[in-house]
């Protein structure tokens, strides 16, 4: 058998495995073919986008705001996503707007129902937890009774508040500096203590001045003095019932 010269022996190999590398790469795909598959991607982005949509219309943020966040990263080059993308900001701060606001309102708890003789509405939020202060939470209590009439008061644990005669409590709304309203401890001996100027104070937590917090200072026996924080800014002034007098 003759042997083939050295030099053709590398020479039929590198064309061998040049004709393998050729066959294993795949034929590019046509026009036709991305064109498709673009315009399958875009249908998909569009049907995203009309859930989008819905939620915008429904005035939804927290619920447009997965939506677009999700359309962006799964079709980023689509007409859908360039649509969207110049208004995510502004719907981020909505929606975290938007369930913030929710969060506090969930705070109150309202009640209308008899009470000693009468019908008393009561509009009622605890304190926050708050790991700096050590003591029980507190309620801040709106109330209306058809024979008391309207009281804004502190409603605590045993054994209660301490309140001079004529003494001052007080409250910081919000940022604005810190105020105060005429204060009383209940002679009936509840762990309590009323704010006197019930009007002004639902005045600033209600339609009127809409605060968002309430800080309030308070003195409680045998404790040393703290501040007590409230979240009122999910109030719905409507919840509070109006009740005439008997």
């Amino acid at each position: 058998m003759r042997h083939l010269p050295r030099l053709l022996v590398p020479l039929l190999l590198l064309a061998g495995l040049t004709a393998c590398t050729n066959q294993e790469q795949p034929a590019a795909p046509s026009a036709e073919t991305l064109a498709a598959a673009k315009a399958q991607l875009e249908a998909k982005a569009e049907q995203h986008y009309a859930m989008y949509e819905q939620m915008l219309k429904a005035d939804n943020a927290e619920l447009a705001l997965p939506l677009g966040e999700e359309l962006l990263k799964l079709y980023p080059d689509s007409a859908a996503a360039t649509r969207v993308r110049p208004g995510i900001e502004a719907l981020r701060e909505k929606a975290t707007s938007e369930g913030e606001s929710r969060r506090m309102a969930r705070l109150w708890t309202y009640q209308t129902s008899p009470m000693a003789g009468g019908t008393q509405s009561t509009a009622t939020i605890y304190s926050n937890d708050d790991s700096a202060a050590a003591g029980d939470k507190v309620r801040l209590v709106f109330r209306r009774h058809t024979e008391w009439g309207q009281s804004v008061f502190l409603y605590g644990s045993e054994p209660g508040f301490t309140c001079a005669k004529n003494c001052r409590v007080t409250m910081t709304f919000d940022d604005a500096a810190p105020m105060s309203m005429e204060g009383s401890i209940p002679p009936t001996g509840e762990p309590a203590i009323f704010i006197e100027e019930d009007k002004a104070f639902i005045a600033k937590v209600g339609k009127v001045g809409k605060a968002k917090k309430v800080a309030i200072e308070v003195a409680e026996k045998g404790k040393p003095p703290r501040t007590l924080h409230f979240d009122v800014g999910g109030y719905e002034a409507e919840k509070f019932l109006p009740l005439g007098k008997r």
